[in-house]
């Protein structure tokens, strides 16, 4: 006759129990997140994602909660055992990779010093110190708003605040601070002169010059490279977005190089520009144009009015690049760092227009965009710039193959950073700050730019300057 199980100590029961319940607190909450997401979701998200955790989750609570009450002593304790020490390597590995991703933790490791203020506490100096500063502000911002009404009807700035200091962003240390041109941009003054333009650039924070010194960014170095090159980019921008850009402040000057440059997200924040009636505009009618190089007075007035109205709301914008502890610990028990090296993450939502879908938007942009600069005898190169991720996880990125193929296809020469850049580098990801997620090193955004002057010098194009 087979003898009972010797039951486990008190104590180790004791355990057990807990763990169980901390198992169905910790399920239940899966479930309660995940319903919140689906009737409150941030961006435009698949609801897949949560579904799947709800009824994971929904398991999960109804596993432990039988295990609490039907389990033998001696299973329970050894199952709480191997849940207890996995969660505990689990979260452990997830914390490490959070910290690790806190620049200033790793700047001061490595003996860099790194401005720790916040983008709130640089202005209050900045003003305190009687400069009249700004956090920058992008197009991006305020798409959801349509722009805005001012005294002369209604207008969509792709600039910000023109002739005025501006605290941008910190990933390498400083804080990025730099005076804008006269429309709004990252730009030295006085470049703005008909047919005397080597190069305008197109696209989102890569082009402004994000988290580098104004000399630093791809404009910049150009610069110094003899090149009187101008940049249109401003964070957050999609293709619609750069556009207009191009559109409004490019096609007036007649440069004689447009380079068009891609990052992996602009084709994921083109749907959400089309849901703007006046950036649709840009691309549904022919010759649309606000004239906004002649209106600055009024993006002036609209956008400080904006600032100081919303500065306290939209912290999210200009504050993000100090986050907190307490937005860490949500990170950590959310599994974030983890679940991004798997791609467990939620996936974008597309609701596309009847007859229109953001490739086919992409295409017809890009179509639009190479025949504007052909029509003023300028010529236009689409630029790749790659990503971290390309190089921290190894995977090729969403829909290069397609808007490689895009712009061949409509014949627009290419210039691939990726492959003929970070590819070869010995070391790409030392081109990312502290090698970690971010824009570009001042070594990575000079690299670019003498990438950009190979490729010009190749066809042969020299700069005004050089021609005097």
């Amino acid at each position: 006759m087979k003898s009972k199980p010797e039951e486990p100590p008190q104590i180790a029961t004791k355990f057990a129990n807990i763990i169980f319940v901390l198992g169905i607190f910790y399920s239940t909450l899966i479930v309660v997140y995940a319903l919140y997401k689906i009737y409150n979701p941030t961006g435009s998200v698949t609801p897949v994602f949560y579904i799947i955790n709800i009824v994971c989750g929904g398991m999960l609570v109804i596993f432990f909660s039988y295990g609490l009450k039907k389990l033998s002593n001696n299973f329970k304790v050894n199952l709480s055992i191997l849940f207890f020490t996995t969660g505990i390597t689990i979260y452990g590995l997830e914390t490490y990779l959070e910290l690790k991703t806190r620049k200033e933790i790793v700047a001061k490791i490595m003996g860099v010093p790194y401005d720790t203020r916040t983008k709130r506490e640089v202005l209050k100096e900045l003003t305190d110190s009687g400069v009249n500063a700004f956090p920058n502000t992008a197009p991006d911002y305020y798409k959801d708003l349509n722009g805005f009404t001012s005294k002369k009807g209604r207008i969509y700035p792709l600039g910000t605040i023109s002739n005025k200091t501006v605290v941008y962003c910190n990933e390498i240390g400083f804080w990025s601070i730099y005076e804008t041109d006269e429309h709004g941009f990252n730009n030295s003054k006085g470049l703005y002169k008909e047919n005397k333009v080597d190069i305008t650039l197109i696209g989102d924070s890569f082009t402004e010059g994000a988290c580098v010194k104004p000399d630093d960014s791809i404009g910049g170095v150009l610069r110094q490279l003899n090149y009187n090159a101008i940049s249109f980019g401003k964070g957050g921008n999609g293709s619609l977005l750069e556009l207009a850009a191009l559109k409004e402040y490019a096609e007036p000057l007649k440069a004689k190089n447009v380079l068009w440059l891609y990052y992996e997200n602009d084709l994921f924040t083109l749907q959400s520009e089309m849901n703007s009636s006046i950036l649709r505009r840009y691309l549904i009618e022919k010759d649309y144009s606000q004239n906004l190089i002649f209106r600055q007075d009024e993006i002036d007035n609209v956008l400080i009015n904006y600032v100081q109205n919303e500065l306290d709301k939209q912290e999210k914008h200009w504050d993000k690049e100090n986050t907190g502890l307490a937005d860490d610990a949500i990170k950590i028990l959310k599994l974030y760092n983890l679940r991004m090296r798997i791609n467990l993450l939620p996936k974008p939502k597309y609701e596309p227009l009847p007859t229109i879908t953001p490739t086919h938007i992409f295409k017809d942009i890009l179509q639009k965009s190479n025949k504007m600069v052909s029509d003023w005898g300028g010529k236009m190169y689409f630029v790749y710039l790659p990503s971290f991720y390309r190089y921290s996880l190894g995977n090729e990125r969403p829909n290069r193959n397609f808007v490689m193929q895009t712009a061949t296809e409509l014949d627009i020469p290419i210039i691939d950073i990726q492959s003929e850049l970070f590819d070869t580098h010995p070391d790409p990801l030392s081109l990312f700050p502290f090698r970690m997620r971010g824009h570009y090193t001042v070594e990575g955004y000079k690299l670019v730019a003498e990438a950009i002057r190979k490729r010009l010098e190749t066809d042969g194009y020299v700069p005004i300057k050089s021609k005097k």
